[in-house]
């Protein structure tokens, strides 16, 4: 019998061998590079909509500009690109923020805020941070637009450029070009399918099956991650750039603080009050201590008390505002050299009961002392009866009188107008005396004063021209004349 002789060889044992995608290898490397990718497109989808945000209104005709110095801080900064809105010429009125070609520089633009009337129709302007007023009054022809929207720091490289701060630019670059390349570190995590590296043929265990579907469900994860987070980085982007772009138009409507007031720090938060946009002055007293008073309206000016003006303490409720008080030797300066005008209004609150009269408000040729006269003044006579005085020349004076005296120790609300046609003074809301014969005033410069000024010559004035008692809400308008119904409106809200 023949005999075969097998030599059988173990045959070696199948190994579980299995290629991983691409980038699958670690986990939280994975996570991480994607946290790092989201973030930077976060960031340039920001930095995108910013830049849309500021150069589309130009397709509507409208005028962005690049701010570069900082004569409008605290509201607007240099680097701010301010997008200027074209507007009729009826529409542009004190306390506006104008772009406008630069008078003093031919071929260049400026940015500044409406300050006051100039002569001839001409307007005043002046930067919310300068100290005085632009040298230079502009025709209204000047004006290109009404500054509408604010998009901040996006022009900040202009600026950089323009005062050759190159370093500043270099790395500023590099970060931008090291947030592009992160924004791309997560690419592979997002491919399809087929940009995956195949598994090997040679897998079957089923472990190794099991190893590869896990590796497989989690980039299904990370990919699904990925596209959702994506989706919330460009969210993400438009909503900061509504955010930081959001209240921008509160730089050209709303009150600049001066940073030299107390406005805002120990004062009544509840008791802001409303201005319109001719208010020159309002002042609410609404301060608890110090020797200015902060000026509501849109110029924000400041008010100096001097002598014996203090505050006192108030609530929110109404009718119980905090208020100034005068005790004949005090009084609230301002700064500011106005053109008076030929329409002109003076609001306040009073409350007396002296009977040696006083000023509660007036505009005079001289910013403090007695050796001025004042041209336009509201004031107490002696009989308790509310006057206002004007001299409509050098030589002569004119009062309208009220037939009523109102020093009986209850608050009133006190306007008077003067206008081309006549003199109106509201007393709680109602015209209780109209003067058609008291319609002219000189064009002349000067500072408003509360609670001072030199009477002398003005009919019915008391000796001596300080008040004594109490004042709330004193509101200036230099030049225009109130409406019955703006009054009314004031009156009802109270003090």
């Amino acid at each position: 019998m023949s005999t075969i002789d097998l030599k059988l060889r173990p045959a070696a044992a199948a190994a579980a061998s299995i290629t991983v995608p691409l980038g699958a290898s670690r986990s939280w490397l994975d996570w991480t590079r994607l946290a790092l990718g989201t973030a930077s497109r976060v960031v340039l989808y920001s930095l995108l909509g910013l830049m849309v945000y500021a150069a589309a209104p130009a397709a509507l005709g409208w005028s962005p500009t690049t701010v570069m110095t900082g004569s409008m801080e605290p509201r607007i900064h240099p680097g701010d690109v301010v997008v200027a809105k074209p507007v009729a010429a009826a529409d542009v009125h004190r306390g506006q923020v104008l772009l406008f070609d630069d008078p003093d520089q031919a071929g260049h633009l400026r940015l500044h805020r409406y300050h006051d009337n100039g002569q001839a129709g001409q307007i005043v302007t002046k930067g919310d941070a300068n100290p005085s007023v632009d040298s230079t009054p502009i025709d209204r022809s000047a004006v290109i637009g009404v500054g509408f929207l604010r998009v901040p720091y996006v022009g900040t490289p202009f600026v950089w450029a323009a005062g050759h701060q190159y370093g500043h630019l270099l790395v500023t670059g590099g970060l931008l070009i090291l947030v592009v390349l992160l924004s791309r570190n997560d690419r592979y995590l997002l491919r399809d399918d087929r940009d995956e590296r195949p598994a090997s043929p040679r897998v079957t265990a089923p472990a190794g099956r099991r190893v590869q579907r896990r590796r497989e469900r989690r980039l299904r994860r990370l990919r699904t991650a990925g596209g959702a987070i994506g989706l919330a980085a460009i969210g993400g982007g438009l909503a900061l750039t509504l955010v930081v772009s959001g209240g921008a138009h509160a730089a050209f409507a709303a009150p600049t603080v001066n940073p030299t007031s107390s406005f805002g720090a120990g004062n009544y938060d509840c008791l802001q009050d409303t201005y319109n946009s001719q208010t020159s002055y309002g002042f609410p007293y609404n301060e608890t201590s110090g020797t200015t008073t902060a000026d509501g309206s849109s110029f924000a000016r400041v008010g100096t008390l001097s002598g014996g003006a203090t505050f006192v303490a108030g609530s929110c409720a109404t009718n119980q505002s905090p208020y100034l008080q005068l005790d004949g030797t005090g009084q609230v300066t301002t700064a500011v050299n106005l053109t008076g005008q030929t329409s002109f209004t003076i609001e306040t609150w009073f409350r007396t009961t002296s009977a040696a009269g006083g000023t509660l408000a007036a505009f005079t040729a001289a910013q403090t002392g007695t050796n001025t006269t004042a041209d336009r003044a509201l004031y107490l006579t002696t009989a308790g009866k509310l006057a206002l005085g004007v001299r409509p020349t050098s030589t002569t004076t004119k009062a309208t009188t009220t037939s009523a005296s109102y020093n009986d120790g209850a608050w009133h609300h006190v306007v008077a107008t003067l206008s081309g046609t006549s003199t109106i003074i509201y007393v709680d809301g109602v015209a209780v005396v109209t003067d058609t014969t008291n319609k002219t005033v000189q064009t002349a410069a000067g500072y408003w004063r509360v609670g001072y000024a030199p009477l002398s010559g003005l009919p019915s004035a008391p000796t001596n021209g300080f008040f004594v008692g109490s004042v709330d809400g004193t509101t200036i308008y230099n030049n225009s004349a109130q409406t019955a119904s703006a009054v009314q409106a004031r009156y009802s809200a109270g003090r």
